[in-house]
C-alpha cells in the first residue's frame, strides 16, 4: 500500500511538472507572436540609418581619395590672369544658361550647377522651417531633420564624387574646393550634434540656427566664385555629362 501511495505521488508530481512546462512554452510562445510585430517595425525605422551610414561611407571614401589625389599631383598655384579669365568666361556662360532656361525648346535639367541648385533651394525651405520651429515641436523637429539629413549626405557626396574633383584639377578653382570639403565635414558634424540633442532642448535652435547660417554661407560660397569658375572651366556639354551622373546618384539613393 505505501509503494502503491509512493508512486502515486510520483506520477502526479511529474504530471504536474510537464503542466508548468506546457504552461511556460505556451507562454513564451505567446510572448514571441507579440514581440515579433515590434521588431519587424524595429528593422523597418533602422533601414535609413543603414541607408545614411551607407552613404556616409561614401563620402569619407571621397574626402580620402580626394585628399590622396591631391598629395600625388599637387595643382600648380593660378595666376592671377587666369584666374580672372575664368571667372569673366563663368560670368558669360551663366548668362547664357539663364537665357537658355527661359527658352521653351531648351532644358538645363542635366546642367550640373543647374541641378545643384535645386537642392540648394530645398535646403533654404527646410533650414527655415526648421529655425521657425518651437520646443514644443518635438515630431516636426525630428522629422525635418531626418529629411534635412538624408538630402544633404546625398548633395554633398554628388558634388565631392563628381564637382569637386574635376574642379580641384584646375589651379583656378582649388582653394574654394578645399574650403568645399571643409564646410561639408562641418555641417556633417553639426547634423550629427543635433540628431543627439533632444527636440525640446533649449540648445536645439540655437544649433539649428548655427547650422543654417553654415549652410547658407556654403551655398553663397559655391553659386558666387565656385559655380562662376566651373562655367568658366567646362562647356555645356561637360556640365550636362556631369549633371547626368548626379541624376543617376541620386535616383539610386531614393531621392
Amino acid at each position: 500500500m505505501a509503494k502503491r501511495a509512493t508512486r502515486k505521488k510520483a506520477v502526479k508530481r511529474s504530471t504536474a511538472k510537464a503542466g508548468l512546462k506546457k504552461s511556460a512554452k505556451r507562454a513564451t510562445a505567446r510572448r514571441s507572436k507579440k514581440s515579433a510585430p515590434k521588431k519587424r517595425a524595429v528593422a523597418k525605422r533602422a533601414a535609413p540609418k543603414k541607408k545614411t551610414k551607407t552613404i556616409g561611407k561614401r563620402k569619407t571614401a571621397a574626402r580620402a581619395a580626394a585628399s590622396r589625389s591631391g598629395r600625388k599631383h599637387p595643382t600648380a598655384e593660378p595666376s592671377k590672369l587666369a584666374s580672372a579669365a575664368a571667372a569673366v568666361r563663368g560670368t558669360v556662360a551663366g548668362a547664357v544658361a539663364a537665357v537658355a532656361d527661359r527658352l521653351p525648346w531648351t532644358s538645363s535639367d542635366l546642367d550640373a550647377i543647374a541641378f545643384l541648385e535645386k537642392d540648394h533651394r530645398r535646403f533654404e525651405n527646410l533650414l527655415k522651417e526648421g529655425q521657425d520651429t518651437t520646443e514644443r515641436a518635438v515630431k516636426g523637429r525630428t522629422e525635418l531633420l531626418n529629411t534635412l539629413t538624408d538630402l544633404l549626405n546625398v548633395h554633398e557626396l554628388i558634388e565631392e564624387k563628381v564637382l569637386y574633383p574635376a574642379l580641384k584639377a584646375h589651379p583656378e578653382a582649388k582653394d574654394i574646393v578645399l574650403e568645399g570639403y571643409q564646410e561639408h565635414h562641418v555641417a556633417d558634424l553639426i547634423v550629427k550634434e543635433l540628431h543627439a540633442l533632444p527636440k525640446d532642448d533649449e540648445k536645439w535652435g540655437a544649433k539649428f540656427k548655427v547650422l543654417k547660417e553654415s549652410i547658407e554661407h556654403h551655398i553663397k560660397e559655391e553659386e558666387g566664385e565656385m559655380f562662376r569658375t566651373a562655367r568658366g572651366l567646362f562647356s555645356r556639354d561637360d556640365l550636362q555629362q556631369m549633371g547626368a551622373r548626379m541624376a543617376r546618384m541620386k535616383a539610386e539613393a531614393g531621392l
